[in-house]
């Protein structure tokens, strides 16, 4: 009790020292963050309480730490066994982005992740060899005679649905009944937070050698704010976009670290202590000139626009100005669509642009509880400006542009999405493959596939 009393003391002083900035001038900050230095402060108070009791019992109860430290492993070996076998969900690599100098995120290849629960489902996602949510590899997707790509973001991807549930293999499916062939096959080409400008270097690094016939591109409103955040963070270099917050550290070589189910399991509960734990080592780290614990989340929803007098923080801005005034972010994006077209018609390949709508679109009573209320109104005065845009555009390209909204506005089918989170559901994504599989077998320009 005298040693754990005089540690006590010690992270009380270093407490009162940071609590009273006597150390701030040490910070390149300007200051040391007090709430972060009191949980690190508390934290190895208490990892070092348990080292002096463990030290000051191992004489006389040697055994019994031995016992309980054998017993502990085994469990835990026991634990580890048990959830491969019963292959618990939750025991698969968590599904996380890798930085990319090339592609600025992408998924790790060949592995089957763990995505979240969504309305009571635990959701699995698989990835092929070049880390897309396909069960295709590029032999086995070139073997068909039949061959679509869809490029996108999260709803492309299918993000809270099983990979039978998305999109693109429900179109699949649809296009096979419709055409009356199984020599058909759909590459689900979305990733999560992709807007065209990734869009455009993920077609020519990775999709264009999967030879599509036909390549389909799945805009989202959030598409025209994420544009713009990637092309501030992109430069050129060598002739090419790169991304420079990537490197190696972040996964930039494709490899995902697994340190198998127990310590997934476990991750949710430790996470909040990574950040105090680490703290003091990349503080001192900062001062010696190096580094500890690189930091390699990204925040997919930081975002600053000043536009009409108006700081915007959110991907939506376009909903709340006319678009006279976002006109150019929208120019911007539909520049980089037209070298996307460009691009697929250069190898002999058909391009289609559909534009798709979120919930408040059509229904504002999809998602009651929808997560993103506070990023926008169901009724912001310009929120239909981006289906404006692209039926102007019409007129200014030389591929076909497709409408997602007024089949939504027709429909009665409910609900779409998901209750908490705007993202379509298994019934909204049988829906959008359905009408899609309706267009393509319509339109004169790709029922010839």
């Amino acid at each position: 009790m005298r040693w754990i009393g005089l540690t006590t003391l010690a992270f009380a002083t270093a407490l009162a020292v940071v609590y009273f900035r006597v150390l701030d001038h040490f910070s390149y900050a300007g200051e040391i963050p007090r709430d972060v230095a009191a949980q690190s402060l508390a934290v190895y108070w208490a990892l070092s309480c348990l080292v002096i009791a463990l030290v000051i019992h191992w004489r006389t109860h040697r055994m019994q730490i031995l016992l309980a430290l054998v017993s502990l492993g085994f469990a835990l070996g026991v634990f580890e066994v048990a959830a491969r076998v019963l292959e618990v969900p939750q025991g698969f690599l968590r599904l996380q982005g890798l930085a990319s100098r090339t592609n600025h995120h992408l998924y790790a290849p060949n592995r089957i992740m763990y995505a979240g629960a969504y309305e009571g489902e635990q959701v699995l996602v698989t990835t092929n060899e070049d880390g897309l949510r396909s069960l295709y590899g590029r032999d086995d997707y070139r073997a068909f005679e039949k061959r679509i790509a869809i490029l996108g973001d999260s709803f492309t991807f299918g993000f809270g649905v099983q990979q039978e549930d998305t999109v693109p293999t429900l179109l699949e499916s649809a296009l096979r009944e419709k055409l009356e062939t199984e020599n058909l096959a759909v590459l689900n080409a979305g990733i999560v937070s992709y807007a065209p400008l990734l869009e455009k270097l993920l077609f020519d690094d990775i999709v264009r050698h999967y030879e599509p016939e036909l390549v389909i591109l799945m805009l989202d409103p959030t598409d025209i704010g994420d544009d713009l955040r990637y092309s501030l963070e992109a430069v050129e270099e060598g002739g090419r976009t790169v991304f420079p917050r990537a490197g190696p550290e972040c996964g930039e070589t494709g490899a995902a670290n697994y340190y198998g189910a127990v310590s997934e399991i476990l991750a949710s509960a430790l996470a909040p202590l990574e950040i105090p734990l680490l703290y003091p080592f990349q503080a001192i780290g900062q001062r010696l000139g190096f580094s500890v614990g690189k930091d390699c989340a990204y925040n997919y929803y930081d975002f600053n626009l000043e536009i009409g007098g108006v700081l915007e923080t959110n991907r939506y801005f376009h909903y709340r100005h006319p678009l006279e005034l976002t006109r150019s972010y929208f120019d911007a994006s539909l520049s980089n669509i037209k070298t996307i077209a460009k691009a697929v018609r250069a190898t002999g390949a058909d391009f289609l642009l559909v534009i798709s709508p979120r919930f408040h679109h059509w229904n504002p009573k999809e998602s009651p509880d929808n997560w993103e209320t506070d990023d926008y109104e169901l009724d912001e005065p310009y929120q239909f400006e981006y289906f404006r845009y692209f039926d102007q555009a019409r007129s200014r390209v030389d591929f076909p542009i497709f409408d997602l909204l007024p089949a939504f506005q027709a429909t009665d089918e409910y609900p779409l999405v998901f209750r908490t989170d705007p993202h379509w559901n298994s019934r909204g994504s049988e829906f959008v493959a359905r009408v899609l599989a309706n267009h393509l077998a319509t339109d004169d320009r790709l029922k010839g596939l």
